[in-house]
C-alpha cells in the first residue's frame, strides 16, 4: 500500500505512469518475455549483449516472408475513453529487410497506427506516438509490428527492442485482468469461488462481488474472503439444480475511479461432459483435426450444447460448433472432426480445426460455459480457461484427459502431450514417453513452508530447476533458479511448474 508521505510526489508524476509489465524484457520465462505474447510469424530471444538499459533486451526475428501480422504485444489494459496516450519504445534496427512501427488495437472497436517506422542506424531510436483513444474505449493492446521490405528481403530481420512504455493519464482506473470461478459447473448445494485479479495505480478502497440467481434483478453484494497478491475472493453459497447464477465484480480506487467485471455466468448440476482430447495443429496446411468431447450418460441429447473457439490475441468467438440434433454413442466418445479422415468421427466440420495457442475452447449449454480448455503461455492473452493454461503442443499431437473425463478444473493438471492421437477411443495411461519425452522422477516437495526459505528447503533437486511459480489467478509471480533462490511471498496457494517436468505442477501452501 502507498503511504501518504509520497502521495504527492506519485500524483506530480502520475501521467508517466506506464501500464506496461515487464517493460524492459528483463525476466523471461520458457524462452518467452514474461507478460509479453507473439505472433507466430517472428522468433523472439533474450538479448544482453545489444541492450538499451537494465540487463537485456528483446531481440525480433521475422521470419515470414508472406506475413500479414508479426507482432509482440501486451493487453488488455482498462482505459478511459477520449484520452490521450503516449506509446513508445526504443529500437536498434539495422536490418534493411525490414521496419517495424507500433499499434494499439481498442476494444470494443478501432485500433490507431504510428505514422512513422523505424530507420536503418546503429544506434537506439526512441519511437513514440501519442493519440486520443475512442468515445467508447473500455481497453486496449499495444503492439510493435514488423514488416518486411520485398524487396531487400534476405529471410532474416532482425531487431532489438528495449524499454518499452504505455503511459496512461494523470488518474488510471483499476485494471481487472481476469475474473474466473471453481468450480466452473458445480454439483447442486456445492459453494463456488470467485477469483478477480485486479491491479490499480494507487489502492482499491472498496470491492464487491454481486450475484443473483437466474437473473441479475435484485442482486446480492459479497464482500471479499480473502486478497493475495492482487487477487480477489469471493464466495457464492451453493445453489439448486438448473439454476444459473449470474455474478460481476466492481472495484473503486483511492481517485474515485471505478472498474466493472463482465458478467460471468455458471450452471448448477453437473452435465457430466467435457472436453477430452483436441487435435490442433498438424503438418503443412491442417488436415485431420479433432476435437472430442466425453460424456458419462450414453444416448444424452446434445440439444443445447456447443463448442465455442474464443480468440486468444483478443478475444473474440471465432468459431461455434452447434451440436443439437446429436446424441452421446454408447462408448461417451463423441468426435467432431475437420474432415472424415479421422477415425470414429460423429460430426465434420471444417470449424474443428481450431488455432494454435495460445487459444481457447468452451464447452458450453445454453451459452453457459460448462468447460473450458485454453491452451499456450498466459502471458499478454485473452485466456478462457481453467486455472492454469495446458501447454501449446507441437504438430500431430494431442491434448487430452487421463483419465477420461477426469476434471479437476485445472488445465494444466488435467491435459497431457499425446504423441498418438486416439480420437472416439479411451486416452492411453500417461507414461514417460506421454509426458513430452521428459523420464524425471515425480518431486516429493515439503509442504506447508514458511515464506523467505530457500528453495532448496521446499525442493532439493537440481533438475527442476528453474521453477515457475504462480499465484491462484494464473499470474507468474517469480521464477527460481536454482534452489538458492529465496520464497519470498505473501501467504497463500501457489502452483509451481518446472519444464523438466514436462505437463503438470505442484501446489504448494505458503504460511508466516
Amino acid at each position: 500500500m502507498l503511504r501518504l508521505s509520497v502521495i504527492t510526489f506519485i500524483c506530480t508524476i502520475a501521467f508517466s505512469q506506464n501500464l506496461l509489465q515487464n517493460p524492459g524484457f528483463e525476466s523471461w520465462s520458457g524462452g518467452l518475455p514474461v507478460s509479453w505474447g507473439i505472433d507466430d510469424s517472428i522468433h523472439v530471444y533474450q538479448e544482453d549483449v545489444i541492450v538499451h538499459g537494465g540487463n537485456f533486451s528483446l531481440r525480433d526475428s521475422l521470419i515470414s516472408q508472406t506475413q500479414a501480422t508479426a507482432d509482440l504485444y501486451q493487453g488488455n489494459f482498462a482505459v478511459q475513453p477520449s484520452t490521450q496516450y503516449t506509446y513508445s519504445v526504443w529500437v536498434y534496427e539495422n536490418d534493411p529487410a525490414g521496419r517495424v512501427r507500433q499499434g494499439i488495437y481498442w476494444y470494443p472497436s478501432g485500433s490507431s497506427w504510428a505514422a512513422d517506422y523505424s530507420i536503418d542506424t546503429t544506434a537506439w531510436q526512441f519511437l513514440s506516438f501519442s493519440v486520443t483513444s475512442p468515445s467508447d474505449a473500455e481497453s486496449a493492446l499495444v503492439m510493435l509490428r514488423a514488416y518486411d521490405i520485398s524487396t531487400q528481403w534476405d529471410g532474416d530481420a532482425i531487431f532489438y527492442i528495449d524499454d518499452a512504455n504505455f503511459e496512461a493519464p494523470a488518474t488510471q482506473p483499476p485494471v481487472i485482468n481476469r475474473t474466473f470461478h471453481d468450480p466452473i459447473n458445480p454439483s447442486p448445494g456445492s459453494s463456488v469461488d470467485v477469483y478477480a485479479y485486479v491491479v490499480d495505480d494507487g489502492t482499491i478502497v472498496t470491492d464487491t462481488c454481486y450475484f443473483g440467481v437466474n437473473n441479475l434483478n435484485s442482486p446480492t453484494a459479497l464482500m471479499h474472503v480473502s486478497m493475495v497478491n492482487d487477487t480477489f475472493m469471493y464466495t457464492i453459497p451453493g445453489q439448486n439444480t438448473g439454476d444459473t447464477v449470474f455474478y460481476y465484480c466492481v472495484f473503486v480506487d483511492n481517485d474515485g475511479l471505478s472498474a466493472i467485471s463482465d458478467t460471468h455466468a455458471l450452471l448448477v448440476g453437473n452435465q457430466g461432459l467435457y472436453i477430452n482430447e483436441v487435435l490442433y495443429d498438424t503438418p503443412g496446411s491442417d488436415s485431420g483435426c479433432f476435437i472430442e468431447i466425453y460424456g458419462i450418460n450414453a444416448g444424452m441429447d446434445l440439444d443445447g450444447f456447443s463448442l465455442v473457439g474464443v480468440n486468444g490475441y483478443n478475444g473474440s468467438e471465432y468459431i461455434t460448433i452447434d451440436l443439437s440434433g446429436n446424441t452421446l454413442p454408447a462408448d461417451g466418445f463423441f468426435v467432431i472432426a475437420q474432415d472424415s479422415s479421422v477415425a470414429n468421427h460423429d460430426l465434420v466440420t471444417s470449424s474443428a480445426d481450431l488455432q494454435n495457442g495460445p487459444d481457447n475452447m468452451d464447452l458450453r449449454v445454453n451459452d453457459v460455459t460448462i468447460d473450458a480448455l485454453g491452451y499456450g503461455t498466459i502471458n499478454g492473452w485473452y485466456f478462457t480457461g481453467e486455472w492454469l493454461p495446458a501447454p501449446d503442443v507441437d504438430y500431430d499431437h494431442a491434448l487430452g484427459r487421463y483419465p477420461d473425463g477426469d476434471d479437476t478444473d485445472h488445465n494444466f493438471i488435467d491435459f497431457h502431450d499425446y504423441t498418438t492421437p486416439t480420437p472416439g477411443e479411451p486416452n492411453p495411461y500417461v507414461g514417460i514417453s506421454e509426458r513430452m519425452n521428459s523420464i524425471v522422477a515425480s518431486p516429493v516437495l515439503v509442504n506447508p513452508v514458511r515464506s523467505g526459505v530457500l528453495f532448496s528447503v521446499l525442493l532439493s533437486h537440481d533438475e527442476y530447476y528453474p521453477l515457475m511459480v504462480y499465484n491462484s489467478s494464473g499470474r507468474l509471480i517469480m521464477i527460481a533458479h536454482n534452489k538458492y533462490s529465496v520464497l519470498n511471498v505473501p501467504c497463500g496457494v501457489y502452483f509451481l511448474k518446472s519444464d523438466a517436468q514436462g505437463t503438470g505442477c505442484a501446489k504448494i501452501v505458503v504460511v508466516k
